[in-house]
């Protein structure tokens, strides 16, 4: 159990220091060729360990299906809410609504999962989502109240990532990690090259620099290659609604990146929100706030 806490923590560490990375990449680079990109880059990746029989075991039609499900609702549908959700209404706003991503995570796995919910992982969610909501809200002082429809934007990509935890969680227990990441991006890849066509056709390709397509390998290795294959083994062993807790470390990684690569200022948010998902993750994965794992889960998990 705790190397899948370590993999499930590294995994959103990653992508919440690519947060950071991701906005040294737009300044140059079309938001949807930008996705393309790093989706392509890591199917060519992941490609050659396809060939291994032992790595597509479990890969069905029925698999298949899931992994584009987990595609569109978690990279596709995720992106694009929340892309124009964010344009529409006030950061203060957005804040506090992704806040309430690991209890979404929570009441799908509960719902959809039957995951047993105790005390103690109420508590351990509540922490999470005050958490994030610090991070995010006390970072942000303006005034202004967002639109009905960005916040309905931000809050569909909100449900989109806690449809990708359950899905993946579902996968996980028979499909090899490997398969599931280069499925995913495979998927990824198909539904933004519609999009990303148009731009790539009128990017000026020689603009960027050395280091902005170094970034952007970068970021495809670690995001949508390494993130994805810690967050699949990490979640094969660990119920959705525990490892929801960890989506926590996203904005905590993120701040991070934003003080030391963008110059952002370390504030009391930081620390508050930071203190918060750590005393979080501390409930949720001892032993006695963790819900039962059924027999037959534990015996497919890989």
């Amino acid at each position: 159990m705790p190397f899948a806490f370590a993999c499930l923590a590294l995994s959103m560490l990653l992508v919440g220091v690519n947060i950071a990375i991701g906005k040294l990449i737009l300044a140059e680079v079309p938001v949807y060729l930008f996705a393309a990109l790093r989706f392509l880059i890591a199917s060519l990746v992941l490609l050659p360990g396809m060939f291994i029989a032992k790595v597509r075991r479990g890969l069905d039609r029925r698999a298949c299906g899931g992994l584009f499900l987990q595609a569109f609702f978690g990279c596709f549908l995720f992106s694009l809410c929340m892309l124009h959700g964010v344009l529409l209404t006030s950061a203060t706003s957005a804040g506090i609504i992704t806040s309430a991503t690991p209890s979404v995570i929570a009441l799908l796995a509960w719902l959809w999962l039957r995951e047993h919910i105790g005390a103690p992982q109420l508590l351990a969610i509540a922490l999470a989502v005050a958490g994030i909501a610090a991070l995010n809200l006390l970072e942000h002082s303006q005034a202004g109240g967002g639109s009905v429809a960005g916040n309905l934007l931000v809050l569909g990509a909100v449900l989109a990532e806690a449809l990708f935890a359950v899905f993946s969680r579902r996968l996980a227990l028979s499909v090899r990690p490997w398969a599931m990441a280069f499925g995913v991006n495979l998927a990824g890849l198909l539904l933004f090259l519609p999009l990303a066509l148009p731009e790539a056709l009128a990017f000026g390709w020689s603009a960027p620099g050395v280091g902005t397509w170094a970034w952007l390998l970068f970021y495809a290795l670690s995001a949508s290659v390494l993130s994805f294959l810690l967050w699949y083994r990490g979640i094969s062993r660990v119920p959705a609604s525990i490892a929801g807790l960890f989506t926590g470390l996203m904005p905590v990684s993120s701040a991070l990146a934003g003080v030391f690569l963008l110059g952002e200022r370390f504030s009391v948010g930081h620390a508050l929100g930071m203190a918060l998902v750590l005393a979080a993750l501390l409930l949720g994965t001892r032993r006695g706030g963790m819900p039962p794992v059924a027999a037959s889960e534990a015996g497919t998990a890989k």
